[in-house]
């Protein structure tokens, strides 16, 4: 009983003193309100571009007979998933009806690996 609590700890003490922080992913990189669902819109999630300047494109879709206007804002994260600020404010994009539309984002930094995006109306 002694050896296993040993070899508990050690493993312990091993595991809580590795030298490369835990990376933090972005599970949900499309969030979208359901009052947007409601009113007709449905999203791709954000794919990025590029190595040197990573970009974002979200593509959204339209249902309706009527154009929508959402509101959107892309956030971008480093490979630990932490924040990485870059100025960009929320954005309007106005959807034709029945018809599809390209939302696009530019990280700023070489840094950014994820990005999440928030869609309302």
């Amino acid at each position: 009983m002694r050896v296993l609590c040993v070899a508990v700890f050690a493993a312990l003490a091993i595991v809580g003193c590795s030298s490369q922080p835990p990376a933090i992913t972005i599970s949900q990189p499309l969030v979208m309100g359901s009052e947007v669902l409601s009113a007709g819109i449905t999203a791709d999630a954000p794919i990025i571009n590029g190595e040197q300047a990573p970009a974002a494109t979200t593509r959204v879709y339209n249902d309706r007979d009527v154009p929508v206007t959402i509101h959107y804002q892309y956030f971008w994260y480093d490979q630990q998933g932490l924040d990485i600020p870059h100025g960009a404010q929320q954005q309007l994009m106005r959807v034709p009806p029945h018809s599809s539309s390209e939302l696009l984002s530019s990280s700023g930094s070489v840094n950014a690996r994820q990005v999440r995006i928030y869609i309302s109306l």
